[in-house]
Formats: structure tokens, C-alpha cells, sequence
């Protein structure tokens, strides 16, 4: 009797906070407000003999769709299950509330007064995913379960099981909950854990990658890492890479891992050139006045050399590296005055700078020295009769006479040289005689003489 009288205080205090929370606790189940409304709206049209009855078709029915639940491999059809569970655990409350408020703590006392026993145990709603999908790699919390018995309220939910995240499979997490009547009732969900990520690559070395044009080039290689597979790396278009070709090139690294996962990633290589040519003719040449060629610059490089000139007036060269003069070259031109020259083997030096750049503009220079040497002394002077020989011949001599009609009489005569070719050479006149007179020669060189007659 003390019993009794206890349960009915317990129920009584139950009733009341069931009135208090009626649309918080329907709600537990994740219906919707409409849903709620229609439950509401059909369970207060029944009567008790009508809720009993409905109470009872509601626990075969959650009891069977259990049962399928833990046999099916559908996750279309364990998701409507799900809810249809959810609709049903939120229909017993309301009913097991209404028949509370309806007939109060003595109509609960009659269901097992009247013989009925609490066999029924509570009803497990899974928060969350069911089954639940999980990267590899990544951390797994579980989002629990609810229990909710007709006759004791909400009651605790237990757990068992463990998802290992490392390692692909389908891992098991089972809820239980046992009311104050030693009714147990379980539930499970299912983890799957799954490998959708490609193994990432790291690339050793530089990237992009420099190589100087004519050498050669080792590739570094790649290595990747994966969460559940051990995997390798391929590379292609290592071969394609020419260092004796400038240009970019690409080299391709390819991951897959045991699932079918892919990933790749390139390094670019480029090949240039940033070498300078390197000069490998001499910086000085030796002509003789009258030349016009000098001779011709050379520079290694491996590629096309273009020669440039600069710093006189006097020189030019071409893009292949030929240098002249502009006019022929003469040892008296670094003087307005030849006659305070030396003629001692000294030379007329001309200095210019040569630019050597290849087709990837690396660009080297060279300063030259072009020294001019002399021929024949003094150019053009009447006084000595020698000019500058720019013929191959050797000179030749010319002969005057000259006469006079004075006898003893000294006199003098000019004898002028006439040549038959366009040489230059040095020519002398002598002619005898009184008085003054003109004496022709005939040579192969043009010049002037002095004669004495007597």
C-alpha cells in the first residue's frame, strides 16, 4: 500500500510536468510543428477504449519496423524507417500523455491492476545519420540516441561500439535502454567509413625548375602519402626534357591509391641560356697603311652570335664579326702635321669596343686595338719626290734631261717623271745644260725632280 501510494505521487507529479513539456517532448523525435499539430489532432478525437487500441497497433507496428531496420542494407529504405519510427515514438507519447490528462493516475494503475503487464520497452530514436558516412582521416562523434517509455518518461540511452576512422569498413554503434520494469530495447546505427581522398603529392626540389642551356638535367622525383593505402608515385615526361633546346617542359606525377583515388601534380622545367659568349680572337691587329681589311672577331657561344662595334669612326664590323676600315688606312691621318711623325717603326693605334651578344641577349665585350704601320716615310712631298706606295709593283724611276743654250753657265732644270700605269711610285730627273731648261723622262711612277746642268 505504502507502494502505491508512492507511485501515485510519482504519477501525479508526471502528469503535471507532461501538461508543462507536451510540444517540447514531441518534438525530441525532429517532427515538424505540422506534424505535431495533425498527432494532436487525431488523438484528441479518440476515446480510451480508441487509444488503447491505437496504442497497441503503434507497438506492433514500431516492433516490426525495428526488426527490418536492423536486417536491411537499403539506405533509402532505413531512412524512411527512420522516420516512420520517429512519427510512431512521437504518437505513443501523445497518447500515453493524453490518457494521463484523460482519466488520471487511476486509469495508468488499471492497465496493471487490470492485469496488464508492462512488457513494452522503450522506444530508442537514433540523433543523426543512420547509416553515417566518414572520411578516413577525419575524427568521428558519435550524435547518440533518445529513449522515451510510455509509462516511465525519457529514459537513459547507453552506447557500445567504436568507428576506427583509420582504417575503410562498416563499424557498428549499438544504443540501449532499459526502463524501471526491466524492459530493454536496442538500437543500432552504421558507420561507414570511407576512403574519397587522393594521396597527396610532394614534389622534391625546385619547381619550377632552372637548367642552363647544354647541360644536363636529373629530375628530383615526387613522393606522395596516402591515409589508408601505401602508394607510389609515377612520372612521365622526364624524356621529353631537351637541355640543348630552350624552352619549357613539363614533367607529370601521378598518385592512385587502393580505392581508385587519383591525384597528380607538374613541375615545370625550364631550360635557358645565361652565359655570355666568350671571346677567343686576339684584341689587337697589325695592317698596313692603305689596307682596308683587318680581320674577323670570333666568340664561342651556343647560339647565334651577333657582333656589334662601337668608340671610333674609323672601323665597322659586321653581325658575323669581319672588321674593316671605313676608308684605307693611313698612318699620317692622327696628325694635321705628318712632317713631326715618327717614322721609326712606330704605329697609329685605334681602339674601339666589339659587343658579342647571343640570340637569349647575354652580351660580352671586348676592347680591340687596330695598329696602323707605315710605308714609305712621308706621304706626298714634292721636297723628297716619295709618296705612298699602294701599288704591289715595286717603284720604278723616272728620267729627265734638261738643256740649255748658256755655255759654263750653271742652270737649273726640272725633270718631271710621267707614268704609264695608275702606280705611284718616286721619280728622278737630271738634265745638263746652260741656262734653264725642261727635261722629260718616262716611268711607271709619277713624281718630282730636281736637275743641275752645267
Amino acid at each position: 500500500m505504502k507502494n502505491f501510494k508512492l507511485l501515485t505521487v510519482l504519477m501525479l507529479t508526471f502528469t503535471l510536468a507532461s501538461f508543462q513539456s507536451f510540444a517540447a517532448n514531441e518534438n525530441q523525435f525532429g517532427l515538424t510543428d505540422s506534424e505535431i499539430s495533425e498527432i494532436e489532432s487525431r488523438i484528441s478525437g479518440m476515446d480510451y477504449n480508441q487509444l488503447i487500441s491505437q496504442r497497441l497497433l503503434l507497438i506492433a507496428e514500431q516492433s516490426e519496423l525495428s526488426n527490418l531496420q536492423e536486417s536491411t542494407q537499403s539506405p533509402s529504405q532505413n531512412k524512411a524507417i527512420e522516420g516512420r519510427l520517429s512519427q510512431i515514438g512521437a504518437e505513443l507519447s501523445a497518447i500515453q500523455k493524453t490518457l494521463i490528462a484523460l482519466v488520471g493516475v487511476a486509469a495508468v494503475s488499471a492497465l496493471s491492476d487490470d492485469g496488464y503487464d508492462d512488457n513494452v520497452p522503450p522506444v530508442i530514436t537514433i540523433i543523426g545519420s543512420n547509416p553515417a558516412s566518414v572520411e578516413a582521416g577525419d575524427s568521428y562523434t558519435d550524435q547518440g540516441a533518445t529513449a522515451f517509455d510510455e509509462f516511465h518518461g525519457e529514459t537513459p540511452v547507453s552506447s557500445s561500439g567504436t568507428v576506427d576512422t583509420s582504417t575503410v569498413g562498416t563499424y557498428t554503434i549499438t544504443y540501449t535502454a532499459t526502463d524501471l520494469d526491466n524492459n530493454t530495447a536496442t538500437a543500432t546505427r552504421t558507420v561507414n567509413v570511407s576512403d574519397t581522398t587522393a594521396p597527396v603529392i610532394t614534389i622534391a626540389g625546385d619547381n619550377p625548375a632552372a637548367v642552363e642551356l647544354g647541360t644536363t638535367y636529373t629530375d628530383a622525383g615526387a613522393t606522395a602519402t596516402d591515409i589508408t593505402s601505401t602508394v607510389t608515385v609515377v612520372t612521365t615526361g622526364v624524356e621529353a626534357v631537351d637541355p640543348d633546346t630552350i624552352g619549357s617542359y613539363t614533367i607529370t606525377y601521378t598518385s592512385t591509391d587502393d580505392y581508385g583515388n587519383t591525384s597528380t601534380a607538374t613541375r615545370i622545367v625550364n631550360v635557358s641560356d645565361t652565359i655570355a659568349p666568350v671571346f677567343t680572337s686576339s684584341s689587337t691587329f697589325v695592317v698596313d697603311e692603305g689596307a682596308t681589311a683587318v680581320g674577323t672577331v670570333t666568340a664561342t657561344d651556343l647560339q647565334t652570335i651577333t657582333f656589334t662595334l662601337t668608340g671610333s669612326d674609323d672601323l665597322e664590323i659586321t653581325t658575323a664579326g669581319v672588321l674593316t676600315f671605313v676608308s684605307p688606312a693611313d698612318y699620317e691621318a692622327q696628325s694635321n702635321d705628318p712632317v713631326t711623325l715618327p717614322y721609326d717603326g712606330s704605329t697609329y693605334d685605334i681602339t674601339a669596343t666589339v659587343t658579342a651578344t647571343d640570340a637569349s641577349n647575354n652580351a660580352e665585350t671586348q676592347v680591340i686595338t687596330v695598329s696602323i704601320r707605315d710605308v714609305g716615310g712621308i706621304d706626298d712631298l714634292s721636297e723628297t719626290g716619295t709618296a705612298t706606295n699602294t701599288s704591289t709593283e715595286p717603284e720604278e724611276t723616272a728620267t729627265a734631261t734638261g738643256t740649255s743654250t748658256e755655255p759654263e753657265e750653271t742652270a737649273t732644270a726640272t725633270g718631271t717623271g710621267t707614268s704609264t700605269s695608275s702606280e705611284t711610285g718616286t721619280g728622278t730627273g737630271t738634265g745638263t745644260g746652260t741656262g734653264t731648261g725642261t727635261g722629260t723622262g718616262t716611268g711607271t711612277g709619277t713624281g718630282t725632280g730636281t736637275g743641275t746642268g752645267t
